[in-house]
C-alpha cells in the first residue's frame, strides 16, 4: 500500500516553524541590542582615546617639540616678558602630523571582535559576568578634529603658567548586527609648558583684618576714594 505524502501540509508546517524561529530571534536580538550597543560603544571610545594618547605621544617624541618650538617670549633688555608669540606654521604642522597618524591607527584597526558573556546577555544580575563568551563583529570608523589651546594658570607672585593643550574631538560610528549606532569622544594632552616669570616686588604685605571688625581691608582697596577725600579738604 503506497503512502500517500501530503507536501502541502509538511511545507505548512515548515513554513510556521522557520516563522516561529525568526519571531524568537528577533525578540532576543531586540532584547540584546542595547547592551551589546552599549559595551560597543565603550569598547570603541576606549581604542580610539587609546589611539589618540599614542599618536600625540609618537609625534611629540619623533620631532622633539618643546616649548620654545611652539611659542616664543618676547623680552625688554630688563628681562621684562612684553609679548608672547605662537608659532601658526608649527602648530598647523602639528596637526597635519597627528591626523593622519590617528587616520592611519583607526583605519588598520577598523575591525573588531567584541567577546560579551553570554549571562550578561540574559540581562539578568545573577548571571552578569558568567558563561561563554559570545563574539560579535564589530566595524568603527571615525573622524578626528585636532586644535590648540593655550591656558593661563597663576603660579605664584608675579608668575603664570602657560601651558599649550592639544585638543582632540573624535566623531565615530559602530556598524554590527545590520545596525548603525554614533557616538563621541575628547581627550586633551599637553605640548608643551612654562612658567612665565616677571618683575618681583621688593617687599609685599599680607593684611587680614581682626576679629574686632576694622576697617583696614576697606581702606585699602578704597585707596583711590581716600587719596580723593584728602586732597579735597
Amino acid at each position: 500500500m503506497a503512502v500517500k505524502i501530503n507536501y502541502k501540509r509538511i511545507f505548512l508546517t515548515f513554513t510556521c516553524f522557520f516563522l516561529i524561529i525568526c519571531i524568537l530571534l528577533s525578540a532576543v536580538f531586540l532584547k540584546i541590542k542595547p547592551l551589546v550597543f552599549t559595551y560597543a560603544k565603550s569598547h570603541a571610545e576606549t581604542l580610539f582615546l587609546n589611539s589618540a594618547n599614542k599618536a600625540v605621544v609618537n609625534i611629540l617624541k619623533a620631532n622633539d617639540i618643546s616649548y620654545n618650538d611652539i611659542a616664543t617670549l618676547s623680552k625688554t633688555a630688563e628681562g621684562n616678558v612684553t609679548s608672547l608669540e605662537i608659532n601658526i606654521e608649527k602648530i598647523n604642522l602639528l596637526k597635519s602630523l597627528i591626523s593622519n597618524e590617528m587616520s592611519n591607527n583607526l583605519s588598520n584597526n577598523e575591525y573588531y571582535d567584541l567577546k560579551i558573556p553570554f549571562g550578561t546577555l540574559l540581562g539578568n544580575e545573577y548571571t552578569t559576568g558568567f558563561g561563554p563568551r559570545v563574539t560579535f563583529k564589530m566595524q568603527a570608523t571615525a573622524t578626528a578634529i585636532v586644535d590648540f589651546k593655550s591656558n593661563f594658570y597663576s603660579a605664584g607672585i608675579n608668575q603664570v603658567l602657560h601651558q599649550i593643550i592639544i585638543t582632540i574631538k573624535i566623531r565615530g560610528n559602530i556598524l554590527m548586527l545590520g545596525c548603525t549606532d554614533s557616538f563621541s569622544v575628547e581627550t586633551t594632552a599637553i605640548a608643551a609648558q612654562t612658567v612665565i616669570v616677571g618683575i618681583t616686588p621688593d617687599a609685599f604685605t599680607n593684611v587680614i583684618e581682626g576679629a574686632g571688625g576694622g576697617s583696614i581691608v576697606g581702606d585699602i582697596f578704597d585707596y583711590g576714594q581716600l587719596e580723593s577725600d584728602s586732597n579735597g579738604e
